[in-house]
């Protein structure tokens, strides 16, 4: 019910002191939800408590802010290329070093980043699955489960390369 009743000035609030709609909403659900949080604590003026949330939407904005601030500084002082490679022209170097036809290429430069990247390390790099799981930074049962879809997904796309029955069993 407050919801229903302040959400409208709570976010008008938040969209005037943040840069993106996006950014306002999260300022406005913080707001709300420190009024649950601190139910007990909050001080209503004149019976309402939209003064505190307006001054909670305030101070939650700042705090905002401040933790954009400092992330955007982080991001300048670590060093980085002017143009960062393209996924795409890493798998075609590669693909281009294996020799392999235009259109398993074709298959490989359709997947996305994330594909792309297990791909690279795992199938054309050949390392492991827990080395590759380092490198990405995720867990190695991510990387099995991303190595296993593409894996199907190009076998129905490449089913023209698929061995003999006879080449598969020797």
């Amino acid at each position: 019910m407050l919801h229903d009743r302040h959400q409208a000035p709570v976010f008008r609030m938040s969209l005037v002191l943040m840069r993106t709609s996006w950014d306002a909403e999260e300022v406005a659900a913080t707001a709300f939800f420190e009024l649950w949080r601190k139910r007990d604590k909050v001080r209503m003026v004149d019976g309402s408590v939209l003064p505190w949330l307006l001054a909670t939407t305030s101070f939650a904005a700042k705090n905002s802010l401040r933790s954009h601030r400092r992330y955007q500084r982080l991001l300048n002082r670590i060093p980085h290329e002017e143009q960062v490679p393209d996924h795409a022209e890493e798998v075609a170097r590669a693909m281009d070093a294996l020799k392999i036809s235009e259109s398993v290429r074709e298959a490989l430069l359709q997947l996305n980043p994330r594909e792309a990247g297990v791909v690279v390390l795992c199938v054309i790099h050949e390392l492991p699955i827990a080395e590759a799981a380092v490198v990405l930074g995720i867990p190695e049962g991510t990387v099995k489960s991303r190595l296993s879809r593409v894996k199907n997904r190009l076998r129905g796309q490449l089913h023209d390369y698929a061995p003999a029955a006879e080449e598969a069993h020797a």
